[in-house]
């Protein structure tokens, strides 16, 4: 039974806004790691001073990943496509709006991402380092095989919001919505919460000090409602 194909889906605040990167082949491992800041105090009375919670450093995550556009047909007639038309999608999540922001908007942060694959839906993130090392090329130099390390930093504030979860199973928790200018918060409330007062839910989990002013092709984290507090 062949397994799920393992994907990156982006957010970005300029178009394309949003979108997929499917891993050609699946990665073979993941790794997360998550630590903590502690403080020694100052206590010459110790052999293992009192320690106090600094909070929490930004989880990580390392992927690796395989492309191969070497092709041997049933003739034994070998093809050849160039590998770049996945590492250069790769590329992009290290560039301000995927690269097509310099004079869009020249501000604007690199996308943030999840990797989705299967049952895993991991927290999101930004490509902090890519490495690709090209391993086979065709007579001509075009590279048909690469090798892909890829590095990935936590960026999730809602982690401060929603209540602690396990990190790879972050979805419905995590769901986002693109609106525009003509948006008003409390409708959106009411379209996603059927009631109207969820607006203040809303407009803390996405940090708005103006919550009815929103922007064309604003990104909004719609959290979880249950057990809140209306008031």
């Amino acid at each position: 039974m062949a397994l799920e194909k393992a994907k990156l889906s982006y957010l970005c605040f300029v178009p394309p806004l949003f979108g997929d990167i499917p891993c050609q082949f699946n990665p073979e491992s993941l790794t997360i790691t998550k630590g903590t800041e502690w403080v020694e105090a100052m206590s010459p009375s110790y052999n293992s001073p009192p320690l106090s919670f600094a909070g929490g450093k930004a989880a990580t995550y390392k992927l690796e990943l395989v492309f191969d556009q070497y092709i041997l047909e049933e003739d034994t007639k070998a093809k050849y496509k160039d590998i770049r038309q996945y590492t250069n999608q790769l590329l992009r999540l290290t560039l301000r709006g995927m690269g097509y922001s310099q004079f869009l908007v020249p501000y604007c942060s690199p996308p943030t991402v999840k990797l989705i694959w299967g049952p895993i839906t991991l927290f999101s993130a930004v490509v902090e380092e890519i490495a690709i090392s090209y391993t086979l090329f065709a007579s001509d130099g075009t590279p048909i095989r690469a090798k892909a390390e890829v590095t990935f930093k936590q960026k999730d504030f809602m982690d401060d919001i929603l209540p602690a979860q396990n990190p790879t199973s972050r979805t419905d928790a995590r769901r986002t919505r693109i609106v525009d200018s003509h948006h008003r918060l409390d409708l959106v409330a009411y379209e996603e919460y059927n009631d109207s007062r969820y607006w203040r839910l809303l407009a803390e989990a996405n940090h708005l000090d103006d919550p009815f002013s929103l922007q064309d092709g604003q990104v909004l984290i719609i959290p979880q409602s249950e057990r809140v507090d209306l008031g």
